[in-house]
């Protein structure tokens, strides 16, 4: 595997671009890929000395002997513990804890393990690691591996900056390192047929789908319309693969591209900004058989984009919210608007 930090240096985010060159792979376009994290050895370490434990020491996991380092190395979750497994660890310790998320490092820092709890029913209430899923941003028909585009996930929990799992785990990668990984189909974000327009719109890594749709519309030769909406932070630092895109504009892959680099000025201005902007030219896409793609989080973006669109459709068609709604609504189970 190879990986690459797309963002420049003075940016405010960390995205990887990754490579994973696996044989005989079988995937599609709008497809995502399954990678199971592993847990930092550090964290690990703590942990096994907080249990008063070795690293050694045999335990059961799912009726199987397994040593403890590797059973919290690879097997199980102990980076944020929901709190259903809080309640859990208060029961069987007999401490009062207050309902929170916490790793189990702090949980054992801050209400240590008494005496008469064993290990193993440590390890028996903890839940397994799950995978985390990737949207495929290569196409199988341009390239020989299989690409991802994953931000280093940040956020605060109790005053503490702390790492998403998996996005951490994948941007200390090394070239050359192995990785595990599944495909996960998707078969509801699908590529129209070649003569058919497509409009997709999603912000930050939510172009890894559509880098995988302008890639395989590209080596299909197919000779319809494309119309990508993008969003980051600044068009200096967070533009994903600018250069890409340009060279798909230059070609006419990519018909219309349009940017919105919500820092750039005083107004914070995302892609819904420029959809509405660009409302006529839309509604007319849609009426000449456009697909939309909308790839983003659930909550605000892609619920601001389905407003945005209701709100063109309704001004640009003539027509009432409730008759918006139902076209759109229509749009959607015809599935020629479809969401990631």
């Amino acid at each position: 595997s190879s990986i690459v930090n797309l963002n420049d240096k003075d940016s405010a985010k960390e995205t990887y671009h990754i490579e994973i060159d696996a044989e005989d792979v079988v995937y599609q376009p709008g497809d995502s890929i399954g990678i199971l994290p592993v847990n930092g050895k550090d964290a690990v370490n703590e942990i096994i000395t907080l249990l008063n434990a070795k690293a050694s020491d045999i335990v059961f996991y799912k009726d199987e002997e397994i040593n403890l380092f590797d059973v919290l190395h690879t097997k199980l979750n102990i980076a944020y513990l929901p709190e259903r497994i809080v309640r859990k660890y208060a029961t069987l310790t007999n401490q009062q804890i207050p309902d929170t998320k916490i790793s189990l490092n702090d949980l054992l820092k801050i209400y240590p393990l008494p005496d008469s709890v064993s290990v193993d029913e440590i390890v028996k209430i903890l839940e397994p690691l799950t995978p985390r899923l990737y949207s495929v941003s290569s196409s199988p028909a341009a390239h020989d591996s299989v690409h991802i585009t994953v931000s280093k996930n940040s956020f605060r929990l109790n005053d503490n900056i702390k790492y998403g799992l998996c996005s951490n785990y994948l941007s200390g990668f090394a070239t050359g390192q192995e990785l595990e990984f599944y495909v996960h189909p998707n078969n509801s974000f699908r590529l129209p047929e070649e003569d058919k327009d497509v409009t997709m719109i999603g912000p930050g890594t939510c172009i890894a789908p559509f880098r995988s749709f302008l890639f395989e519309r590209d080596a299909a030769g197919a000779e319809a319309k494309n119309w990508l909406f993008f969003g980051d932070q600044h068009f200096t630092s967070d533009f994903l693969y600018q250069t890409e895109i340009q060279n798909f504009l230059e070609t006419g892959v990519l018909t219309k591209f349009n940017g919105a680099f919500s820092r750039d000025q005083q107004e914070k201005i995302y892609v819904q900004h420029k959809m509405e902007q660009n409302g006529k030219e839309l509604v007319e896409w849609i009426d000449n058989g456009a697909h939309i793609y909308i790839c983003g989080a659930k909550e605000p973006m892609s619920y601001d984009v389905e407003k945005v669109l209701l709100q063109i459709l309704s001004k640009e068609k003539n027509i009432d919210e409730t008759q918006a709604a139902s076209y759109f609504e229509e749009l959607k189970n015809t599935g020629r608007v479809v969401k990631d």
